[in-house]
């Protein structure tokens, strides 16, 4: 497999851990008392401390919309359930039904995470759902499941190994927004392993493609990792879709064709 393959696994799996002095039994959060709305970001498999870094200087414009934002320490390595179990501890823990409005912003194996606890009622106030996809960076847990399976299991235990086999569980729930804002380039992980991601099929970049209703969809020209650390070029969009159910109009609505390996320019 070789030195480079591993350093590339946390470009999809779980870095909680690399989140210096991380509390892995609370939630984050950065305001000093509550506000109306809580804005929570479902980290996934490609955060890191950049992404950690980025998202949280965000804070001062979340709390100028009246909203504290949480980045919850959810995963855990026995797996999705425990992971959701988790997660409605925090939910619970931090008492977030006394919000009037909670928006959540889920990375790839936030979705798969939340959309079941949803379901089940352990979401209070749950006004928004945007969902970040990708039809190449979802096809990274079974390229590491299948080709790194031992090294991934060391490292990170078993969500990447769950998000692998289970079959997405789309959001039911009504009276909630939905927003898909879907990712149109690969990492370096799904590039070093282009010829496995090719052998799952087509790629698919239609909306409708995701198993997810939705109020609303966008395309962004960022692979998994950038979402991360640029995540202040979503934020508009994220908090256009919040206010009004619907992203910007300057948003990109086209779905990408082609090859998504082919070179490019890049912002």
């Amino acid at each position: 497999m070789g030195a480079r393959r591993l350093a590339a696994l946390p470009v999809f799996v779980v870095a909680c851990a690399l989140v210096a002095g991380a509390d892995t039994n609370a939630i984050q959060r950065t305001a000093a008392s509550p506000r109306s709305e809580a804005f929570v970001v479902l980290r996934g498999f490609g955060y890191s401390g950049a992404g950690e870094r980025a998202i949280r200087a965000l804070e001062p414009a979340m709390a100028a919309q009246g909203m504290d934002l949480y980045i919850p320490d959810y995963i855990s390595r026995s797996g999705l359930d425990d992971s959701r179990a988790k997660l409605r501890q925090i939910m619970q823990d931090r008492k977030m039904a006394r919000y009037e409005r909670v928006h959540v912003f889920a990375f790839i194996a936030g979705g798969w995470t939340l959309n079941p606890l949803v379901a089940a009622g352990g979401v209070p106030k749950l006004s928004t759902v945007i969902y970040d996809r990708s039809p190449l960076q979802e096809r990274a847990p079974r390229i590491a499941d299948e080709n790194l399976h031992f090294l991934t299991w060391v490292r990170y235990g078993s969500p990447v190994f769950d998000l692998a086999r289970t079959p997405y569980p789309p959001l039911t729930a009504s009276g909630v927004k939905v927003g898909l804002l879907v990712e149109t380039s690969p990492t370096e992980f799904v590039r070093d392993h282009e010829k496995a991601a090719r052998s799952y099929g087509a790629f698919r970049f239609e909306c409708d493609a995701f198993d997810q209703r939705h109020d609303d969809c966008i395309y962004v020209d960022l692979n998994h990792d950038e979402l991360y650390v640029r995540f202040a070029e979503v934020w508009p969009e994220a908090l256009a879709f919040i206010r009004a159910g619907r992203f910007s109009t300057a948003a990109g609505r086209t779905a990408p064709r082609g090859d998504p390996f082919a070179p490019r320019t890049r912002q």
